[in-house]
């Protein structure tokens, strides 16, 4: 089928009286397999042609970066290419993007700002997709051949194809830099699967003394020590945005940065929190007062990859969390009305994974979660932070600092100077 747009017929091609007196070109009669098309698609190319003088809906696509993509992650970005040039139209969905485009006369849509952003994301085509879609969009044999290309089509196929080919020499470089990447991520699995790996012991969370119990009795007892005051290396505030909107497709497609102060469950930058060891390690979050009441805390020890070791879930309120969010209910070391403090197993050492190899707690994560409700335009949201150890030397470790007390005592937690928003410097809480 010819795209009609007004151009004079190519040189070589004839009419006959029947199709001019119609106003309309016929369908390809090829026999040939994979050109066929549905009578019900042909009764809907009337009303398929974008109408008015708005942009083409992919005009304003952002720029694709990084290295090349696989052959199905390319399928997976074409398709939605292709879903978001067809513009709310009707389709018939295929998962080949190839057949979605057969299928529903897509390429009838490529103009020239069309062909210029789908040249834009060819860039990151493997070699093979490259070819089958300058194929595709110069009119291709006849078994992929959707009609012949207009005038203004054919003036942009040199461009196009100079840009692909730009894209194929910077993808050959892109080629030689991954290859010493994947080089290197060989050499790094190869150290972790290996019987000996690399220890990175220095890295980990390391408390400056244990203390423990002399009771036999197992009655709890006061720990030796001074107030919980925070390391600044080991404080962190929780500030990072974390919002994912409802709806289908990807998740990545529908990931906001842009969210209105009143969804979230505190406001970035309110929050810090600080790790110490009080039989055990302890996780303290300060904030503005109150600010726990009816919140969902969750805290995480994971490995440098963020393997998670341990993972504990506060809620105050039943219902304040999501309900899939992983988790072990946490325990109360000490509560006030701006401080909430909770224990987490931070390992000492090296741990055994189950999928095998060592690991050490190496990050601490922590966030304020939403749980989402059926008026709400959140899949997902919630306010993060994270702390974690700088890399140093057995000089110049940091170690998680230590406080006493007894059940019941009213302490004071420091962070220490702007660290919070308000100005303050910590909080009061008492011992559970």
């Amino acid at each position: 089928m010819a795209k009609d747009d007004g151009s004079p017929p190519l040189a070589g091609q004839s009419e006959s009286s029947e199709e001019v007196s119609s106003g309309a070109l016929p369908e390809r009669v090829s026999g040939e397999v994979g050109t066929e098309v549905s009578e019900s698609l042909r009764n809907r190319r009337s009303a398929f042609f974008r109408r008015g003088f708005r942009s083409s809906p992919v005009a304003n696509l952002p720029r694709p970066t990084g290295g090349r993509w696989t052959e199905a992650e390319a399928d997976r970005q074409i398709r939605t290419f292709l879903i978001r040039l067809a513009d709310g139209r009707e389709l018939v969905h295929r998962e080949d993007p190839v057949e979605l485009l057969r299928e529903n006369d897509l390429l009838l849509l490529f103009g020239p700002q069309e062909e210029a952003a789908f040249a834009e994301l060819a860039l990151r085509f493997p070699d093979e997709t490259v070819t089958r879609w300058a194929t595709l969009l110069s009119g291709g044999d006849r078994s992929e051949a959707f009609g012949p290309r207009s005038r203004a089509e054919r003036r942009d196929e040199a461009s196009i194809v100079r840009e692909l080919q730009v894209g194929v020499r910077k993808r050959v470089a892109s080629l030689l830099l991954l290859s010493v990447v994947l080089f290197g991520l060989g050499l790094a699995v190869r150290t972790l699967l290996s019987e000996q790996p690399e220890d990175r012991s220095e890295r980990a969370i390391r408390f400056s003394r244990i203390i423990t119990d002399s009771n036999s009795e197992g009655s709890i007892t006061a720990v030796e020590g001074g107030p919980p005051i925070a390391v600044p290396e080991l404080v962190a505030p929780v500030d990072q945005v974390v919002a994912v909107l409802k709806g289908d497709g990807l998740p990545d497609d529908r990931i906001r940065l842009d969210v209105p102060i009143d969804d979230l469950p505190v406001p970035p930058g309110v929050l810090a929190a600080a790790v110490f060891e009080h039989r055990g390690g302890q996780v303290a979050l300060v904030g503005p007062e109150d600010w726990w009441a009816g919140t969902c805390v969750r805290v995480a020890v994971a490995t440098e990859l963020l393997r998670p070791l341990d993972v504990v879930v506060h809620e105050v309120a039943e219902g304040s969390c999501p309900d899939d969010l992983p988790g072990r209910p946490a325990r109360v070391t000490c509560v006030g009305r701006s401080v909430l403090m909770l224990a987490i197993d931070i390992p000492q050492g090296s741990v055994e994974l189950d999928e095998g190899g060592l690991g050490w707690a190496e990050v601490i994560r922590f966030s304020v979660e939403t749980a989402p409700t059926q008026n709400s335009k959140w899949e997902a949201l919630s306010v993060r932070g994270a702390i974690s150890v700088p890399d140093s030397t057995e000089e110049t470790a940091i170690a998680v600092p230590t406080f006493g007390g007894a059940p019941g005592d009213v302490i004071r937690v420091e962070f220490g100077d702007g660290v919070l928003a308000d100005g303050s410097a910590g909080g009061d809480c008492t011992l559970a």
